[in-house]
């Protein structure tokens, strides 16, 4: 059998299954284990994709040695942040980068759009703000979420922001700062309606007085979060503004007027007046998603990919994977990919999902493992070891995106950028070209800008 065309009929092979390219180097009992790879983790920049068209490279090995990799279009992100912009009405850009940037790297991102014209940074715990600082990000930075007692000493050393949502918690804040002889600026959260954090709208006035008498304290923010930032939730949406309003014009009356004042992530910009709050959190939107798949005004920057490892043919009627759950209705040949739900190609994709390669669609067959996954390429002419196989991305004329699957798993694009495992190899873009950022490189080219 040639491996440029499907299985031939005819008498099925001696052994139940033959393979087809051999096992791959390092795997055999007689091997040793796989050579390291070399320093420099990339191809040259003329082998990488042009990400805004569907030109197939000639070359279809992969462009990183890494089992599998994503790679983040930095002029993506610069386009989606000038849309966002647009659509702020003059308000200032506080980036949410909590999740690790929603799988982008939090860190590589900060540094380019802090370049770009982004103001401040959001973050959902302590962990995520320190990291930030710790990679020498000075820019401010909020926790958007919950702090607890033994994380404040931490926070305020480094100068962070704090959200706050009780009296008790503004109290405790209070005395650390007072201890250490700091600081500290909060940003107040009114719970209009999510039900989740924030003080009740009717408590709201009385907690900011209390920020505002207390020295160590100083009132920076007030905000809300929006429950239902979807067409459907219009009416919600407006239930929730009208209460933020509310307590605004109050505070307003009392003379308490924090700088920032911001209810708004990606999914809410077109829900206000534009320019009615003067500081906007977008997440999703920057890393050029919607959170409603049939009206995405953005561009993907993230493209996920892996390689073939293992290619073999299969008779009719062999099981593929554990429990078996996949049987082949013909001869097949089925390669392995190593990329699973430990790097959070998610469990719920069995089955399900389909791969891009050499520019034809794969069905993945077979339950996701911890490390493997294994896909259908029985149709698709000159599949070798080493191909380039992309998760999430373009390539030729087929596409398979972040809402493809989540749709397929049954959860929220959300959960699957946020998903991507730590050892999934992030590289940068800039244009078509591919680079793997040095330790200070996006702080140099940030602080260049």
């Amino acid at each position: 059998m040639t491996p440029d065309r499907p299985p031939a009929e005819g008498p099925p092979p001696a052994d139940d299954a033959r393979l087809a390219d051999g096992p791959v180097a390092g795997e055999g009992p007689d091997r040793g284990p796989p050579a390291p790879p070399p320093e420099s983790a990339l191809k040259p920049a003329t082998s990488a994709p042009d990400p805004r068209n569907g030109r197939q490279r000639e070359d279809r090995s992969p462009v990183l040695h890494a089992r599998t990799w994503a790679e983040i279009d930095l002029s993506a992100l610069e386009r989606n942040l000038a849309r966002v912009r647009e659509r702020a009405g003059g308000a200032d850009v506080m980036l949410v980068v909590k999740a690790d940037a929603y799988g982008h790297g939090a860190v590589p991102v900060s540094w380019h759009l802090l370049g770009q014209g982004v103001t401040s940074l959001g973050v959902g715990d302590s962990q995520e703000a320190l990291e930030l600082r710790r990679a020498g990000i000075t820019a401010p930075i909020l926790i958007l979420g919950a702090i607890v007692r033994g994380e404040m000493e931490q926070v305020i050393r480094g100068g962070i922001s704090v959200t706050i949502h009780t009296a008790h918690r503004a109290r405790a804040l209070a005395r650390a700062a007072e201890k250490m002889g700091a600081r500290v600026k909060v940003h107040l959260k009114v719970d209009t309606g999510m039900g989740r954090l924030g003080c009740a709208p009717e408590r709201a006035p009385a907690l900011a007085r209390e920020i505002q008498r207390t020295p160590s304290l100083e009132l920076e923010g007030i905000a809300t979060h929006l429950a239902h930032a979807t067409p459907e939730g219009r009416k919600d949406t407006e239930r929730q503004l009208a209460r933020f309003r509310r307590v605004l014009d109050v505070l307003g009356m009392e003379g308490i007027s924090p700088r920032w004042r911001h209810a708004l992530a990606s999914g809410g910009l077109g829900a206000a007046i534009p320019g009615e709050f003067n500081l906007v959190r977008p997440g999703l939107a920057v890393y050029g998603l919607s959170p409603h798949a049939d009206a995405d005004p953005y561009e993907p920057a993230l493209t996920w990919k892996t390689q073939v490892v293992y290619l073999r043919d299969h008779r009719k009627g062999a099981k593929i994977g554990y429990g078996g759950t996949h049987t082949t209705e013909g001869r097949a040949r089925i390669a392995t990919l190593p990329v699973g739900y430990n790097d959070g190609y998610r469990w719920g994709l069995s089955q399900k999902a389909h791969v891009l390669v050499r520019g034809h669609r794969a069905p993945v067959v077979g339950r996701v493992s911890m490390d493997y996954i294994m896909v259908d390429v029985t149709g698709i002419p000159g599949v070798e070891v080493d191909d380039e196989v992309t998760l999430v991305g373009r390539d030729g004329d087929e596409r398979v995106t972040v809402h493809d699957l989540a749709r397929w798993c049954g959860t929220i694009p959300y959960e699957i950028l946020c998903g991507i495992g730590r050892r999934v190899a992030r590289t940068y873009r800039q244009g078509p070209a591919l680079a793997t950022p040095e330790p200070g490189a996006n702080e140099d080219a940030a602080k260049r800008a």
